[in-house]
């Protein structure tokens, strides 16, 4: 049986390598293009979309020839095909709808999730479920929480895969790894159709690589990131290791990578107060990319998933379920001790640890006198508390409550937060709250651009309080020209960083800036506070 599986393996690239210039050249005759822009996409050109075409037609060609092989020259060995392959290849396509409507038209976030929570919801109704939960040997029974978990786990593998999908390679190495993983823990175990399945998926990937390593010809598009983890969700769920089917530490560990990118971009986004629909580089990939170059990041990524799925494997081989918990511990203390990842994350929620306790600790009669400033530098070289100390004064001064700014510049790499607020807030029938878009003209071009928000509340029975926010508007009209300045000097650096980045792909070596080199800004250390007029 494992020549077989070896065979559906190198039927998957071999017939990838045909299939995917053929959906390339179809793309483009058609348009189907990612055109750069001056904001998230970033490549010096229209680069094709629809690779998940490619990777799809080939693995289903691959399953088919290997079925048909296996009949006639092996005995059968495989077996009779569940129906819940058939169920799978449907939903794969039906997901893969979506992704190229969301490609083509560019569908709200919101749309996009429902659509893929009727589609998996769908699967899971057919028959996939988690119906045992297991951690480093340890078994769980979900019982009636199986439908709910197992939708929430498919949409997680879904989406996973389709946040890290940012960079070229990125989502197809990880993903080709994953399913190599996936696919041994299959055979381990006896399921040989699961581990086919997992083997033509890997082969089809790693053939889409080839057009796809940096710098990339096709992408694979929102439609094949999608696909991609719909197929890695269900068959890390059809990864038997007892008699029913368990989610267990192994499968969920060789996930490690994906999972962890994708919940620390909920996390920020949640702490900051974006929505968790909002666009940014602070992916992992961006910030490896940012340091190592383009090649650096994706060696750097495919060793990463390289220990993790090994472990993964060798902890089901030697019925070691904590080596598992080992790799992805490993993995995780290497990006935070080597700041490349999690450090704006893990500062985040030290912030708001430390807030919380420092409410805890204070007493009710020194309560109203108390405030907490926290400002966290997410990304980049900006020297935004030059902006944010004089609101600060301004918001005491005017005795406001809370205050907050939000800035991200996702296409020069800039992230800053901060908020300083009162340890006691007004009741919430007593706030009157404000949230203002901060501009900047870019000196590249002229545009004035959004980068950012600011956000305040004051008490409601304060009689000065409609006059106190208009002064909010004198106050950011004075602020702009500061703003414009803080922007071009990240221009400034950023130019010259593309500039040594494009000499040998690889730039100077990160800082504490969660993994954004450590380069000075053109006036870093040298800046003149902002003196504004905060009095009314």
């Amino acid at each position: 049986m494992l020549p077989l599986v070896f065979f559906c393996l190198i039927l998957g690239f071999a017939v990838g390598l045909v299939s995917i210039p053929i959906v390339r050249e179809f793309a483009r005759s058609r348009g189907l293009v990612d055109q750069p822009d001056r904001n998230r996409k970033l490549q010096d050109h229209a680069v094709a979309l629809g690779g998940g075409i490619g990777v799809f037609a080939s693995l289903v060609v691959a399953i088919v020839i290997t079925l048909f092989v296996d009949r006639q020259f092996c005995g059968g060995v495989l077996g009779k095909v569940d129906l819940r392959y058939y169920h799978l290849f449907i939903a794969a396509a039906a997901i893969l709808g979506v992704g190229l409507a969301d490609d083509l038209w560019t569908l709200r976030g919101r749309q996009k999730l429902l659509l893929q929570l009727v589609i998996v919801s769908a699967l899971v109704t057919a028959g996939t479920k988690i119906t045992h939960v297991g951690f480093f040997g340890i078994d769980f029974d979900l019982g009636i929480a199986a439908f709910p978990v197992t939708v929430l786990w498919l949409l997680v593998a879904v989406n996973a895969l389709n946040l890290i999908d940012g960079a070229d390679g990125m989502a197809t190495t990880v993903g080709a790894i994953i399913c190599v993983g996936l696919g041994w823990l299959s055979f381990e175990r006896g399921g040989t159709m699961n581990a086919v399945a997992c083997f033509a998926l890997a082969g089809s990937l790693f053939a889409f690589l080839v057009f796809n390593k940096p710098p990339a010809t096709i992408y694979l598009g929102d439609a094949g990131s999608m696909m991609i983890g719909l197929f890695v969700g269900v068959l890390s769920v059809w990864t038997q290791l007892k008699e029913s089917t368990v989610l267990s530490s192994a499968p969920i560990a060789i996930l490690a990578i994906p999972l962890f990118d994708s919940s620390a971009a909920i996390l920020r986004r949640w702490l900051t107060g974006r929505s968790i629909y909002t666009t940014d580089r602070a992916h992992l990939h961006h910030l490896l990319q940012h340091r190592y170059g383009r090649t650096g990041m994706l060696f750097f990524v495919a060793m990463l998933s390289l220990v993790t799925t090994s472990l993964s494997v060798l902890s089901v081989y030697l019925n070691v379920p904590l080596l598992s918990a080992v790799g992805v511990l490993a993995v995780l203390l290497l990006l935070l001790v080597t700041k490349s990842f999690g450090i704006a994350e893990a500062r985040l929620i030290a912030g708001r640890a430390a807030g919380f306790a420092k409410s805890m600790t204070v007493g009710p009669h020194r309560i109203e006198l108390k405030s907490d400033n926290r400002p966290y530098r997410l990304q980049g070289v900006g020297n935004w508390d030059d902006v944010w100390e004089p609101l600060v004064s301004f918001a005491e001064k005017q005795g406001w409550a809370k205050i907050k700014i939000d800035v991200s510049m996702a296409w020069l790499h800039e992230g800053y937060h901060a908020s300083y607020q009162m340890m006691r807030l007004p009741e919430k029938l007593e706030q009157i709250s404000l949230s203002l878009p901060l501009f900047a003209t870019l000196s590249s071009d002229g545009r004035r651009v959004m980068i950012g928000r600011l956000s305040m509340i004051a008490a409601s029975h304060d009689q000065r309080a409609c006059e106190r926010l208009a002064m909010l508007g004198d106050y950011l009209r004075d602020l702009e020209p500061h703003l414009d300045r803080i922007v071009a000097d990240i221009e400034t650096t950023d130019s010259v960083g593309s500039v040594a980045a494009k000499d040998d792909e690889r730039p100077v070596d990160g800082s504490a800036n969660g993994g954004i080199p450590a380069r000075a800004a053109p006036n870093a250390g040298s800046s003149t506070p902002i003196e504004l007029n905060t009095t009314i």
